[in-house]
């Protein structure tokens, strides 16, 4: 359902960003890697604007492990299922 990178990506300091849309329903998502607390960082909202501009954003922390990449996914997931 979400693009994602792979962890190796995240580990290597990249940030990401991306969006679903489905049924008239919209979430974008940012997730940037915080090496030194070894966390991922992640921020989600609901508007069609960019990270920036939007006014209300949900944000999680995941550890930066696949499990906590595994978790970070989930969470995207029940976020977009929970928004109506």
């Amino acid at each position: 359902m979400f693009d994602m990178q792979k962890l190796a990506y995240f580990t290597e300091g990249n940030r990401f960003a991306g969006s679903h849309t489905e049924e008239k329903r919209i979430i974008r998502y940012r997730v940037d890697p915080d090496r030194e607390n070894e966390k991922l960082l992640v921020w989600c909202w609901h508007e069609d604007k960019c990270f920036e501009k939007a006014k209300e954003k949900s944000e999680g922390s995941f550890p930066l492990t696949q499990d906590g990449l595994n978790a970070l996914i989930l969470w995207l997931q029940k976020e977009f299922e929970e928004h109506t």
